[in-house]
């Protein structure tokens, strides 16, 4: 017990002295009491950060030589010059704030989602009808699996090799590629009014609350089961409409 408890809990035990029947005060004012004693004071030090463990990266050059390697990196390294040592910069500065090597190529996943959105903005229809179904399929399979899984494939951390079977695996990562590799779609996004159009039968199909998570995106903290069962909502009732319709309702929904 520190000085400063020894000297509280003193004062207190003379003021209980005085007050043998008021029990419930004398019991907050206990509590109350400790917890002021035991506070930390002024000239209390941080802890240390936690030590780096064994990684099999010895350097963020190493870490963009590993992703310069890999197909996929490749070809968005060509479409976004650096992207590599973008996704190796975060990787490794999560490195530094004690990230383990699963968690450094959580960063970098993060990094190629970022782009992937970026890409689908002036991607032409059949990526867009490509990536609608991926999400889909990936949402179906990650509600399963739980919130915490269905918020790292939102959020594009997600290691889908250790979710996903294998073809979808590989199906995602030619997606991809095609998606980094396919010249951008040349005209002009849709109109406010004819992007409303086209989303008007998807909300419809949605409850209140999942259009409210949708329209709000990262602006509310929902949990991840309640993001994906409205993202995976959104991708059914895109997939439901005709062909023409469902190409509208991705541009309006990934191309403004």
């Amino acid at each position: 017990m520190n000085a400063r408890v020894t000297r509280v809990t003193a004062a207190l035990q003379g003021w209980i002295a005085q007050r043998p029947g008021e029990a419930v005060l004398v019991a907050a004012a206990a509590v109350l009491a400790f917890a002021v004693a035991a506070w930390p004071s002024g000239r209390h030090t941080l802890a240390d950060p936690r030590p780096l463990g064994p990684s099999a990266y010895a350097s963020v050059d190493a870490l963009a030589h590993s992703f310069a390697t890999d197909t996929v990196w490749r070809a968005f390294d060509l479409r976004f010059p650096g992207a590599t040592r973008q996704a190796a910069d975060a990787a490794w500065a999560a490195r530094q704030r004690g990230a383990d090597d699963r968690d450094m190529m959580a960063a970098a996943r993060q990094v190629q989602h970022g782009l992937v959105g970026i890409a689908l903005a002036t991607a032409p229809d059949p990526l867009l009808e490509q990536h609608a179904e991926l999400t889909r399929r990936t949402l179906a399979i990650a509600s399963e699996a739980g919130p915490l899984v269905c918020r790292a494939a939102l959020d594009g951390s997600l290691d889908l090799a250790v979710l996903l079977p294998a073809p979808l695996v590989k199906a995602d990562a030619t997606f991809k590629v095609l998606l980094a590799s396919t010249p951008a779609r040349r005209g002009k996004p849709l109109s406010p009014g004819a992007v409303f159009r086209a989303l008007q039968p998807v909300l419809l199909a949605l409850t209140p609350a999942q259009v409210a998570l949708l329209r709000s995106a990262g602006e509310v903290r929902a949990s991840g089961g309640a993001r994906c069962e409205a993202m995976g909502a959104f991708y059914g009732a895109v997939a439901r409409l005709p062909a023409e319709r469902r190409r509208l309702a991705l541009r309006a929904a990934l191309q403004r």
